[in-house]
């Protein structure tokens, strides 16, 4: 880190007093505090309830049922769910499998039971905003007082009587009371996975750390200040050094991206030979044995193939007499043997003999191939 955006770090941080956070003022509204009370209370509520909803669903999981999915909203059995699992209990005769269905129906019992505490504290309490991201506590206590007609200057001055959450997690519930010109909030953890003590927490080790960290360093700014030149000179022939390695990385790249494009064209391509029938016979790259079609020679190699056809912009080849020292051209063969006139391509010869035109029909089967066309007049 740059020593002059280190030293403003430790002095900026070194400014920020402790962060404190109080109850309400004593002379709360006792209406507010009441309905705070309940919506810890609820809050408590619905954490139970969400934890006894995931052991419920671990004991139906090892009992190996999984065709009883309860109500997604209340997490409670159905009657004919109930049902169910009291006869497989009745007609169950492994004591320990009883005994999970039996802590499944416990189960329900105690979430039946949470979800009519709930039910009953939320019936007095106002509704919770949900907190979404980028939400603040402050913002949506002021948006809160507004609705409610309270002018802008006397909301900031009732938020700012009351403890507000410097962050909040998408999910957090945000109480607001109002009630006999006093503001009043709370904040639950209602869906979110983490509970405001604990993200609240998690806040301030991470204020303390830096801090600490800070203070730390601060030591040893003077002595990073009287050694700024030295660092400023070496960052400078790390960039000059960068700047090289990246045009040396854009060259290989270059090159890469050309190796890429030949390697796909040759993929892509069919490698051919065109040549007299004789002179491809006497040089091994093709053999004709008496009784059977012309085929690959001893000297049938990889550099033999120096024409290249990319089949994805063309199917046609063109052999002329006159660039084989012909006078006319009366047979092409294609070697190997394996490609079948009128099947896998054309051959047309002109009516004056002087040129051959192969159309590929078949294209994929050329690809990445090599074949000699053997030319006899």
């Amino acid at each position: 880190m740059n020593p002059f955006r280190r030293m403003a770090l430790v002095l900026a941080l070194l400014a920020v007093p402790s962060l404190v956070l109080t109850l309400a003022c004593k002379r709360e509204d006792p209406q507010i505090r009441e309905l705070t009370q309940k919506a810890n209370e609820a809050d408590r509520a619905g954490q139970q309830l969400a934890q006894a909803g995931s052991e419920q669903q671990k004991k139906l999981a090892q009992a190996g049922v999984n065709d009883v999915k309860p109500n997604a909203e209340t997490l409670l059995l159905t009657d004919d769910q109930k049902k169910a699992l009291e006869e497989r209990i009745r007609n169950e005769k492994n004591s320990s499998y009883q005994a999970l269905l039996q802590e499944v129906l416990d189960k329900d019992k105690e979430i039946k039971d949470l979800n009519g505490k709930l039910a009953k504290l939320r019936a007095d309490l106002p509704k919770p905003d949900l907190a979404k991201p980028n939400d603040s506590h402050y913002g949506m206590a002021l948006r809160f007082l507004k609705k409610k007609g309270v002018s802008d200057d006397n909301a900031k001055k009732l938020v700012s009587r009351v403890a507000i959450l410097e962050k909040l997690a998408p999910g957090f519930e945000v109480y607001h009371f109002y009630a006999n010109g006093t503001y009043g909030t709370w904040v639950g953890q209602g869906k979110a996975k983490i509970s405001p003590n604990d993200l609240m927490r998690q806040e301030r080790e991470k204020i303390e750390g830096e801090r600490d960290t800070a203070v730390a360093q601060s030591d040893k700014l003077q002595v990073e200040v009287l050694d700024l030149e030295s660092q400023k000179k070496k960052i400078e022939e790390e960039i000059a050094g960068l700047r090289s390695e990246r045009t040396n990385l854009l060259e290989e790249r270059t090159k890469l991206q050309a190796d890429n494009a030949g390697q796909l064209s040759k993929l892509n391509s069919l490698h051919y030979v065109v040549g007299t029938r004789d002179e491809l016979k006497s040089s091994g790259v093709i053999e004709i044995p008496v009784f059977a079609k012309d085929r690959a020679g001893k000297n049938w190699r990889d550099e033999v193939f120096t024409q290249s056809l990319d089949l994805r912009s063309g199917k046609t080849i063109v052999i002329k007499a006159g660039e084989l020292g012909l006078k006319r051209i009366g047979k092409v063969s294609v070697v190997p043997g394996s490609y079948l006139k009128d099947e896998h391509y054309r051959l047309t010869i002109s009516e004056d003999k002087q040129s051959a035109t192969v159309e590929l029909i078949t294209v994929s089967r050329f690809r990445n191939d090599k074949v000699v066309f053997a030319v006899t007049d």
